[in-house]
């Protein structure tokens, strides 16, 4: 059972590479930005031997073998892994992709080294006199230093600034990321700078990623560092300042929860009648949109309804989905069946759909139901799951948005995998609730009716398996405003038998540059 499930997680990369080349027109792979194969012309398989996951291409006149270890990053139409390439001893970034082409508008899309050397060229005009260094778009997964971002350092005598910069055409998870990419890198190089004090760092970006990242930047520790976004992409011939300050709050607004209780109680008895015996072990829930209800099992969505006057019901699991007709209950009520069955710690496969589907879903399902397991302090009446939202024209789903017994809000971001950029994402949450609160919207959004709320700003909790936590947590964190209250969860990883929280840390009061 354990060999079984250390395969488990090779398994699901596997699936997901082999179907993600596959549904590329023209794949090609890449290693740290120097293409290796034409994949539609080229012989290539993915195989599990002895417990690693081996990647092998080959043609007539050459072959290649790499050991994938994990994957990266997935935007778009490319894929990131990590890959462990023997002969250099080192671990590269193997990168999935459709063959480069030119804009719709003709403009060519730069390599990552023609990027490079622009942002270089350009940076050595306005700064005469500084020297730079550790340039550089290669991975580094011992680091966490990634191939998306050019970066470096600018130094002139014992001073210093760190650089990060954002082609335009990189996948919009790298946008993204990159306050945390930045911060990482600043932190690599306090610690490898020598006698240079590295007080800054400069974050280069295209237009798209500055409303967002400016938002973060204000959120930051002013005594930890000084953070300059700039709005740059290559052709410009110096990039322009963004003045932090003077951007407004973004306006942020939730979807009215009465909207989804309308919805529910319309259907309710329709539903009580289709599941039978079923109805009182499943769970039924309004969406994130409000405008349908999800049948779930243990979070795992296996029916909805769609509509109010008119509804339309669907079953089925991700990619065989169907729509309800009388005649088809008798599949219908065994779909149900086969989820209450075999979505279960016991489940012994597991590679079984229903066991390895939606699994953050799973997790949150369980909390849901005790919301106390992540805070002794946290109300059971005052919880609510998959709550969207929206900040300007970025719309995001919170994991669970609660409060404790004495009304202080709660923001609760759940990961089961390691995620560098989670602080942040979880920030963005944060800030939209905090920003309803301070104007007392939330209960106008039928959100905690009745409830006294606090004034005090929310408290932000990150919950994930005690060894998911990414490396770089601590690090990214000790950079917030000190006023944003983080806590730590972690949980056990046997949490489908019973989730049981092994920690809760709030992050250092004293952080190194104190």
């Amino acid at each position: 059972m354990a060999a079984s499930r250390e395969r488990e997680p090779l398994e699901e990369l596997r699936r997901e590479l082999e179907d993600f080349i596959r549904s590329l027109a023209h794949p090609v792979v890449t290693e740290d930005d120097a293409e290796l194969f034409d994949l539609s012309v080229t012989e290539w398989r993915l195989s599990i031997e002895f417990g690693k996951l081996i990647f092998e291409a080959w043609n007539s006149a050459r072959s290649i073998s790499r050991r994938l270890e994990g994957r990266a990053y997935r935007d778009g139409r490319r894929l990131g892994v990590f890959s462990h390439h023997s002969r250099a001893g080192r671990t590269t970034t193997l990168e999935f992709r459709e063959q480069p082409h030119d804009t719709p508008g003709g403009e060519r899309i730069l390599s990552r080294d023609e990027f490079s050397r622009r942002l270089v060229a350009m940076l050595g005009h306005q700064y005469p006199g500084w020297r730079l260094e550790h340039v550089s778009h290669r991975s580094d997964r011992e680091f966490s230093l990634s191939t998306w971002y050019t970066r470096g350092l600018a130094r002139h005598g014992q001073n210093g600034w760190a650089f990060l910069a954002l082609d335009e055409h990189e996948p919009a998870a790298a946008a993204d990321s990159i306050v945390a990419f930045g911060l990482i890198w600043l932190e690599w190089l306090r610690h490898h700078a020598g006698r240079t004090v590295v007080s800054g760092l400069k974050l280069l970006m295209p237009r798209a990623a500055v409303e967002l990242n400016a938002a973060r930047v204000k959120c930051l520790n002013q005594r930890a560092v000084k953070v300059e976004l700039f709005e740059w992409k290559p052709g410009d011939a110096a990039p322009r300042p963004v003045d932090i300050s003077s951007l407004g709050e973004l306006a942020a607004r939730l979807v009215v929860r009465r909207q989804g209780e309308v919805l529910l109680e319309r259907h309710r008895e329709r539903l009580r009648e289709l599941l039978g015996d079923a109805f009182d072990r499943v769970s039924i829930v309004p969406d994130s949109t409000g405008n349908a209800l999800s049948v779930r099992v243990a979070g795992l969505e296996v029916a909805r309804v769609e509509g109010d006057l008119s509804p339309r019901i669907l079953f089925g699991l991700e990619g065989s989905v169907r729509q309800y007709s009388p005649k088809e209950r008798p599949k219908f009520l065994a779909l149900i069946e086969s989820a209450l069955e075999r979505r279960t710690a016991r489940n012994p496969n597991p590679q079984d759909e229903f066991y390895r589907l939606q699994s953050e879903r799973w997790l949150e399902s369980i909390l849901i139901s005790d919301i106390t397991k992540v805070d002794p302090e946290l109300s059971p009446r005052l919880v609510y799951s998959q709550v969207p939202s929206f900040a300007g024209n970025d719309r995001g789903v919170m994991d669970i948005l609660s409060a404790s017994r004495s009304g202080r809000l709660a923001v609760i971001e759940l990961k089961l995998e390691e995620e560098i950029n989670l602080p942040f994402q979880a920030l963005d949450y944060w800030m939209r609730v905090a920003h309803l609160a301070e104007g007392a919207k939330l209960q106008e959004y039928g959100y905690f009716p009745g409830a006294q709320l606090e004034a005090s700003p929310p408290r932000l909790y990150l919950a994930a398996p005690a060894f998911r936590f990414h490396s770089t947590i601590e690090s990214l964190l000790r950079y917030f405003d000190p006023t944003i209250e983080v806590v730590r969860v972690g949980i056990n990883q046997g949490w489908r038998e019973g989730a049981r929280v092994l920690f809760r840390r709030t992050r250092s009061e004293r952080p190194y540059f104190e």
